[in-house]
């Protein structure tokens, strides 16, 4: 007989549960701090009514809280489903575990959850807690991938065995559609949502045009946005089993109704009952405009009729930030409009959103009582690049860019007429030099010819070029194009590759040096991945030099072919001369001090795996029990050594404890990484990553990068004496999911964004709880209050191209951005030099500003205490 389905108790025992939380052992009592525990309490009130938002800044800990309350949820018997980016699983799933509590693996796919049938049955129809991917909802049946069907055919065939047309079986049949078939068959027998969602499909199936056409393997039926498809994701849902809660992780995403997100979150997740409820966690709820405030409250369940009764509100306070950050000090009318405006906004959105403030953090707290002027704990601090200090080479490339641009597409190429606008980059104006000079990139991969592409692509904006085909005869111009293109390639004709000397990397690599030489760890991003693998070859490089110069010892015994431009390079840069006989001499002298320090390191390895001492119980000890007795045991310990050895200092002798605990912590991450707990699985994963050593003062993190490489350089960076000491991390890879604040407090943005919600992920990285910079700020508070630490973030910035363009209209989206999400009245630039009557009205107006703080009144900070969410350096 099949299990009876446990009953959701509902929102108020949620509430209750919540209220409660350390008595019933929810959560252990560490595990929030008191503005979480707000925070959830909040969401609980919110969703007895309808969904919400959870719109906490950046490294504020939003997953705890959804923790949390997902906990609650299933202690009072509903399930949760948990919808995320692929790249965050290992956060939630090490979230969870604190509290200790396990979660399955994240579901992937359509096939990997018929996989999971097919080796499990239906447990995870009954787990309370199931991790999706956030591309779970692409069901599509196409050719190739037509057996997917098989599910909803199955399903029709059981419930109703006299319909007949459309249910035939096509192609392979997975052993997990049949499993999963029947368990729907049987869950419908104690589980009323899902009999009654099963009767709807086959209605409505029943009701599909020329239903025989989808027993026809060749049909293109089952495409996007079809009816069979919509019957197709219902039916996947069904394998689930029904939620009472969907939490959506960066919920800002995929907005259109079209996505993926949109068909997963409305169609494919089977609702539970009146009690349904969505929430939404995002940093960001609007990243652009206003008008998206409807994507995220829609997404979370506001209806149109309540949309269109709070639209005006939105919009009008919109105009009213626009109106007051123009005219603050001197329009009364536009300071009343503004605080009026700011009230209605408020009471539009309070039911649905909880949002605090990173002025409620004690250490900023703690930070705004010891700064004197206002300021904030951010600091902008552009790298300029200015045109007067290019050298002639650069001159005459930015002139011949800029004469192309006027030129225009139709003489010069599409690529060649814009690359006025890729100069800062180095990535547009490289691949043209590179194809006018017929130079071949032998090591550019697929992966970045992919990426390449994918910059193009963005940097394709409308400038408003004028056609000159009427203007000009079309031989003339391009007699001027090839002029132009001649002086582009010029200075590289001897085939030197564009991007070594390029000037935004030189300054780059200068500022980067600067910081990592006063024991500061760096974080650089960048979009374009082939001027990152070249700031990389660069600091590496020059990293090696310096080593020979000062005699320090370096982890190589030689240099590889492959590193000899840019060693000629950096020699050049540092004003040596390269002879790479004698590099390599030297190196292999002062290898041996490495291979003495490694050879101890294999040896503390191998008696702890002897003394299997890792803590009774643990998956590490059964794990290094597995090593133990592995034929490939020797291969193992040297693996394991290369991944420990960057978390080890070098200049201290190496301590037992140090070792076993650096060693546990890669082998948790190894585990978490792969949800596998057999040794040969994760012997190969490091296998992948370590079969070869390899310099790493500076590492590079992009599309193709391994998630369980990301982790191990993840935890590598954290600490504060190991390497790498530049991380240089691919837009998309690095802002999302690997959180980089426990060594470092400075963000290098290499290549500017469009978007300032991405510039708030990025900085966001490092800008968290329990950072380094909290922990410099701890020791540094008897210093002069200009003289404390901040968290800075430096935009590298060519002076007159293209790129001081973008920088004011990215700057001018952020101070939008910062009106609608922290009540800045002010622009940035507009809070300098205040006399203290303009800084008391700015605070006034700022007090008014909308607030959805969870916290009681009385434990609120007002908005002007450290107003400014960014000061700008002189």
């Amino acid at each position: 007989m099949p299990a009876r389905v446990s009953k959701f108790a509902g929102w108020d025992a949620v509430a209750k549960s919540l209220g409660a939380m350390h008595e019933r052992q929810l959560v252990p009592s560490s595990y929030l701090d008191q503005g979480q525990i707000y925070g959830v309490k909040a969401l609980a009130t919110s969703l007895k009514d309808h969904g919400a938002v959870l719109a906490d800044e950046v490294g504020m800990g939003k997953t705890r809280i959804a923790v949390a309350l997902a906990l609650a949820v299933n202690q009072c018997g509903g399930r949760v489903a948990i919808v995320i980016p692929p790249i965050v699983e290992p956060q939630w799933r090490k979230e969870f575990a604190d509290t200790g509590t396990r979660v399955g693996k994240m579901l992937r796919s359509f096939d990997n959850l018929m996989g999971e049938y097919q080796a499990n049955g239906p447990s995870r129809m009954e787990e309370p807690t199931v991790l999706l991917s956030n591309r779970f909802g692409d069901v599509r049946a196409a050719r190739g991938k037509r057996w997917r069907a098989n599910l909803l055919k199955n399903v029709i065939r059981d419930f109703d065995p006299h319909l007949k047309l459309g249910r035939k079986s096509i192609g392979w049949l997975h052993p997990g559609i049949h499993a999963a078939s029947a368990s729907i068959f049987d869950r419908a027998k104690t589980c009323r949502h899902t009999k009654t969602a099963v009767e709807k499909i086959i209605n409505e199936f029943r009701d599909i045009r020329n239903r025989a056409e989808l027993d026809d393997a060749d049909s293109d039926r089952f495409d996007n946005h079809s009816e069979e498809l919509k019957l197709l994701e219902r039916s996947l849902g069904l394998a689930l089993g029904a939620f009472d809660l969907v939490i959506i992780d960066e919920a800002h995403k995929a907005r259109s109704e079209w996505s993926k997100l949109t068909a997963l979150l409305e169609s494919v997740l089977l609702r539970r009952g009146k009690s349904f409820r969505m929430l939404g966690l995002t940093a960001t709820p609007v990243e652009l405009d206003v008008w998206q405030w409807e994507n995220t409250l829609r997404r979370v369940g506001m209806d149109g009729k309540e949309w269109a009764k709070i639209k005006p509100s939105i919009y009008e306070f919109r105009d009213a930030a626009e109106a007051v950050r123009q005219r603050w000090r001197s329009d009364e009318t536009a300071r009343d409009r503004y605080i009026k405006s700011s009230d209605a906004f408020q009471n539009a959105l309070a039911p649905w959103v909880v949002r605090r403030d990173k002025r409620l953090d004690d250490t900023i707290k703690s930070f705004n009582a010891l700064i004197k002027d206002g300021t904030s704990y951010r600091k902008e601090r552009p790298i300029t690049v200015d045109a007067d200090e290019l050298s002639e080479n650069w001159r005459q490339v930015v002139f011949a860019a800029e004469a192309l641009s006027v030129i225009g597409q139709s003489a010069a190429g599409t690529t060649e007429a814009r690359a006025r606008l890729t100069i800062s980059n180095g990535h547009g104006v490289a691949g043209i030099v590179d194809k006018l000079t017929k130079q071949i990139t032998v090591r550019e991969t697929a992966d970045e010819e992919k990426a390449d592409l994918q910059q193009l692509e963005e940097d394709l904006v409308n400038d408003d070029l004028q056609s000159f085909d009427e203007q000009y005869g079309s031989s003339k111009r391009k007699q001027r194009a090839e002029f132009w293109k001649g002086v582009l390639k010029a200075p590289f004709i001897d085939g030197d590759a564009s991007l070594y000397d390029h000037p935004v990397l030189s300054a780059a690599i200068r500022e980067i040096e600067a910081h990592t030489k006063a024991g500061e760890k760096v974080l650089v991003f960048g979009r374009f991945t082939r001027p990152m693998r070249i700031l990389t070859e660069l600091l590496n490089a020059r990293a090696l030099l310096r080593a020979v110069c000062e005699g320090a010892p370096w982890p190589h015994g030689s240099t590889s072919d492959s590193e000899q431009v840019s060693l000629r390079v950096a020699a050049g840069q540092l004003g040596m001369d390269y002879d790479r006989q004698a590099i390599d001499g030297y190196l292999g002298r002062k290898y041996n001090d490495f291979e003495k320090h490694r050879q101890a390191l294999r040896d503390h390895l191998d008696a702890l795996i002897d003394e299997a001492f890792v803590g009774k119980g643990s998956k590490s000890a059964a794990l290094l029990s597995e090593i133990g007795s592995s034929e490939r045991r020797s291969e193992s310990v040297v693996l394991l050594a290369r991944a420990i050895e960057p978390l080890l200092p070098t200049d201290t002798p190496l301590e037992r404890d140090a070792v076993l605990a650096t060693l546990i912590d890669v082998v948790d991450k190894l585990w978490g990484e792969s949800g596998n707990e057999k040794w040969s699985t994760l012997h190969d994963l490091l296998e992948q990553e370590f079969k070869a050593p390899r310099a790493s003062f500076a590492r590079m993190l992009y599309g193709s990068t391994a998630v369980t490489t990301r982790r191990l350089v993840q935890l590598a960076f954290n600490r504060s004496r190991s390497e790498p000491h530049v991380l240089v991390a691919q837009s998309l890879v690095g802002r999302e999911g690997l959180n980089l604040h426990e060594s470092c407090r400075t963000v290098i943005l290499l290549h500017l964004e469009w978007n300032p919600a991405v510039v708030e992920q990025q900085i966001g990285r490092v800008d968290r709880k329990n950072s380094h910079w909290s922990r410099t700020l701890e020791a540094a508070k008897d210093l002069d209050s200009s003289a404390l630490p901040r968290i800075e973030f430096r935009p590298v910035i060519f002076r007159g191209t293209y790129d001081e363009h973008h920088w004011s209209i990215l700057s001018r989206r952020w101070d939008e951005q910062r009106s609608q999400l922290h009540g800045q009245v002010a622009s940035e630039a507009d809070r300098a030099n205040l006399t203290d009557e303009e800084r008391a009205l700015l605070k006034s107006l700022e007090e008014r500003s909308p607030d959805f703080s969870p916290f009681p009144k009385g434990d609120r900070i007002s908005q002007g205490d450290g107003c400014s969410s960014t000061h700008r350096a002189d």
